[in-house]
């Protein structure tokens, strides 16, 4: 029988790992064991965790901030799963969600991995939602020489960081090290492409993500894409024309009807600051400053 290591990267967000974690505890099928990766938190994470740390099968490892890269491979190199299921502390997962990886391995025994899904919270804001879209652009955009549809199963190369499984000697021979702050993902989704690896995307596998992004949250995950290589800022963050803020205003108003127009003002009006997040953070790797 296939083992799991469920990997949970956290950082200064104590209730939403610990309503995480509590959604890991329900599964109908339990994961031989979970690893939180505590990535330079303050003392309430530790503090958050320490109930669950009673569970044999819960590990925590702290780490000094090193982004998500880092804390991932700091997990896998701990786990002794056959499989490896990475998941950001903003997820939350229903009942069925680790049987339907067990399923999809049973299903397909050359998978290399299995790809799991996204779904929005109940609580979401514009950005949000305009995120949430993205994703699912940038998902069957990557994955066109596959012809695959977020809604339906198949064969993939590219998948979502925050929920997803990699038979773990496979993802330690793509992963052998992390310099990457933010966008180790999908540097290793390329490599896995290029070794010929073949990943299934299981739909059925999805979580609750929770888009609900503030202006701190957008502007500190711009920063580090910015740090993130040339390449693979460009792949997810590709440069677009510049539009007049009527042309802006219309546009996404006609995208997100449902959002009132105070939201989408705020959105349009903080963009120049996210932009300007994301060329500080190309700045700084450019003149290889400490991050």
């Amino acid at each position: 029988m296939t083992t799991f290591s469920v990997i949970i990267t956290t950082h200064n967000r104590p209730r939403w790992l610990t309503e995480c974690l509590d959604s890991i505890l329900a599964q109908w099928h339990p994961p031989d064991e979970v690893i939180v990766v505590d990535d330079g938190s303050r003392t309430s994470t530790h503090r958050a965790l320490h109930p669950y740390l009673r569970s044999h099968w819960i590990t925590h490892l702290r780490q000094q901030q090193q982004g998500w890269g880092a804390a991932r491979l700091n997990g896998a190199r701990l786990a002794t799963g056959e499989v490896l299921v990475f998941l950001d502390d903003d997820c939350i997962a229903p009942s069925h969600w680790l049987s339907a990886y067990a399923n999809a391995y049973a299903a397909h025994p050359d998978a290399d991995g299995i790809a799991g899904s996204l779904a929005p919270a109940a609580r979401q804001n514009l950005a949000g939602a305009k995120q949430y879209r993205g994703h699912i652009a940038y998902f069957e955009t990557m994955n066109t020489q596959w012809n695959s549809r977020f809604g339906h199963a198949g064969q993939v190369w590219f998948s979502f960081g925050g929920n997803r499984s990699f038979r773990r000697a496979v993802w330690l021979g793509a992963q052998s090290d992390s310099t990457t702050w933010y966008a180790d993902d999908t540097t290793i989704d390329m490599t896995l492409r290029e070794q010929g690896r073949v990943i299934y995307y299981e739909p059925a596998a999805w979580v609750c993500h929770r888009y609900y992004l503030t202006l701190e949250h957008r502007l500190r995950a711009a920063y580090r894409y910015g740090l993130s290589p040339a390449s693979i800022t460009s792949l997810l963050h590709p440069e677009t024309p510049a539009r007049g803020l009527l042309t802006r205003w219309s546009a996404l108003r006609q995208e997100f009807p449902d959002f009132s127009w105070r939201a989408h003002l705020w959105y349009i009006t903080t963009q120049p600051l996210i932009w300007a997040a994301r060329h500080t953070g190309k700045w700084v790797s450019s003149q290889g400053r400490k991050r």
